[in-house]
């Protein structure tokens, strides 16, 4: 937890939603998120409630004041994690994709002065655009889960326009996003993709003596040599690769799958 906080602040993250953290289970991600994260960094997910009474697990969003202007970030966690992850760790919790919830939070956001609506989201592509189609009242959403969607797609919606994005994956790019807003209106916006040439860039060395110091206790493991392959191990950002093919391929081989 500590380590995770050290880590984001060092990169200057202060806001997130969930996806694959829910397999840490929820006490853990309680614990994690009511304790190390709080007063630090923001939790977010308007979509996770409890299944006895349907109470919000999650802060939905934030107002956050940027440049003086008033800016409301939503949080989305991923849809389908009872379906995709073991629905044992998350036994209490139900998820989905809450567009009623998401309307009433966008409004809610927009009745407390919001100026600007922003959406962070791992719906995926697909969803986010249908979302964006039929939610009125969000400026852009900032998705994940698709992974590599090199330009934004501007949706039109009864309530005027909503721009989606996704920046890629693996820390491939950081997406940059500039909003133009005048009273309570986004007139214009700029996006582009800040390509992360990490094989150029010098390592930020408190980051790299954070991330040497978690690393350390599995030293020994991380650097046991399993195996040795001939041909280049890869993974692409939404296909498969041939690193893909050899977890596969070990899985069927350990737990006995026919495909």
């Amino acid at each position: 937890g500590q380590d995770m906080v050290d880590a984001s602040k060092l990169l200057g993250v202060d806001i997130m939603t969930g996806h694959w953290d829910f397999t840490y289970g929820e006490a853990r991600i309680k614990k994690i998120v009511d304790g190390d994260f709080a007063g630090k960094i923001d939790f977010l997910a308007q979509n996770v409630k409890t299944s006895d009474f349907g109470d919000a697990v999650f802060k939905p969003y934030v107002i956050k004041e940027m440049n003086g202007v008033r800016v409301a970030i939503i949080g989305q966690a991923f849809p389908y994690t009872p379906i995709a992850n073991p629905g044992w760790l998350t036994p209490n919790w139900t998820f989905g994709i809450r567009e009623s919830e998401m309307q009433e939070t966008v409004n809610d956001a927009r009745a407390k002065g919001a100026q600007a609506v922003v959406l962070l989201s791992h719906n995926g592509m697909d969803v986010d655009l249908k979302m964006a189609s039929r939610v009125t009242g969000i400026d852009v959403i900032l998705g994940g889960h698709t992974h590599d969607v090199p330009v934004p797609v501007i949706v039109k919606n009864p309530g005027g326009q909503t721009v989606v994005t996704n920046a890629g994956s693996n820390g491939k790019f950081l997406g940059v996003l500039d909003l133009d807003v005048k009273g309570k209106a986004v007139v214009g916006f700029k996006y582009r993709l800040l390509p992360v040439f990490s094989n150029l860039l010098a390592p930020d060395k408190d980051m790299a003596a954070l991330i040497g110091k978690i690393r350390e206790p599995y030293q020994a493991k991380l650097t046991e040599k399993l195996a040795t392959t001939e041909g280049t191990l890869y993974r692409r950002g939404n296909f498969n690769g041939t690193f893909d093919q050899l977890i596969l391929d070990a899985l069927m081989d350990v737990r006995g799958a026919d495909i």
